[in-house]
């Protein structure tokens, strides 16, 4: 059985888009959750689980979830009702409302730059692989895009 999701990106559009959910990811979503998905040609956007269901879109093939970003959901169901009165009141759309509700370190985008910082202190046996990887790569480049961390 097809799960889907209803996924709200940070963009000023006014609808939402439906996402395959990829097996074995199903029993990780929560309405409210952040989720990695891609977006157009190449983007890859932060977006926020809005609905789980189990109806295809019919006008596009829905691309996969990249992956689940938060373990509890970020933003709560009483959050969410007031995010769409804020649109309905100032005109404007939902993903709008996302963008500037949270702030921006929560909002990953194809275009974000990772930085170092200089004089850090930490241990390797505090970070996992990924982690250690990105701060490898990070001693060689000083700036990486979360595009190349995902390659």
């Amino acid at each position: 059985m097809s799960h889907f999701a209803d996924i709200l990106l940070p963009i000023p559009l006014e609808r939402q888009f439906t996402y395959a959910v990829p097996e074995g990811m199903s029993d990780q979503l929560q309405i409210g959750i952040r989720v990695a998905v891609p977006f157009g040609k190449s983007k890859l956007y932060t977006g926020l689980v809005m609905r789980l269901h189990e109806v295809p879109p019919t006008a596009y093939q829905p691309k996969e979830i990249d992956r689940v970003l938060d373990l509890e959901p970020l933003v709560t169901a009483i959050q969410l009702q007031h995010w769409s009165w804020i649109a309905n009141y100032y005109m404007c759309t939902l993903g709008e409302v996302f963008r500037t509700a949270l702030p921006s370190v929560f909002l990953l985008e194809s275009e974000t730059r990772v930085l170092s910082v200089p004089g850090l202190a930490y241990s390797a046996l505090e970070l996992d692989d990924d982690e250690f990887l990105i701060l490898e790569a990070l001693e060689k480049q000083p700036v990486l895009t979360v595009d190349d961390i995902l390659e």
